[in-house]
């Protein structure tokens, strides 16, 4: 599975970044296992974090990582 380019017929700049953060995670998910995913999850619930925390960290230690590729990001 490869990264999707992004559309450019948005209504704004937060719909394009939505949509490249959902292509990068989707390919971050495709090599991180599911069960090392899961246990991470548990960790911060337990911790007492909410769901939504959980997702808003994931999405930015990947963006984190494209990032220190040193690899240009189309978003």
């Amino acid at each position: 599975m490869s990264i999707a380019s992004p559309g450019f017929d948005y209504e704004n700049e937060k719909q394009r970044e939505a949509e490249c953060r959902e292509a990068l995670k989707d390919r971050f998910l495709d090599r991180v296992s599911s069960k090392d995913m899961y246990n991470i999850h548990q960790e911060a619930i337990k911790a007492d974090w909410g769901l939504p925390e959980v997702q808003r960290a994931i999405d930015a230690l990947v963006m984190e990582k494209a990032k220190e590729s040193g690899e240009d990001l189309p978003c």
